[in-house]
């Protein structure tokens, strides 16, 4: 068997898929739990995250390419890309 084949684990996959549809569809109700918690605990800092969230989702989710971004953040996380750049610089050696 060839030793320098990718190899994808279906953890990382798991991990890039969340990742995605995080991305697609989970910023702004993280928002809202941020804004909760602040309203729970009453701790300034945590309404910063809200904000940041909050804007986030809101920007990216208006931004015509946040699903092709996303999905490529999924691949990016998903995919082994580090071991074909170790594979590559090795060969050019």
């Amino acid at each position: 068997m060839n030793k320098n084949r990718l190899r994808i684990s279906g953890r990382r996959v798991i991990l890039g898929a969340v990742a995605a549809i995080f991305l697609i569809w989970c910023l702004e109700p993280t928002a809202w739990l941020f804004y909760e918690l602040y309203h729970l605990t009453g701790v300034g800092p945590i309404y910063y995250g809200y904000s940041v969230f909050r804007a986030g989702g809101y920007f990216f989710g208006e931004w015509s390419y946040h699903v092709p971004a996303s999905v490529l953040a999924g691949l990016l996380v998903a995919l082994p890309w580090w071991q074909a750049l170790k594979s590559i610089f090795r060969r050019a050696e």
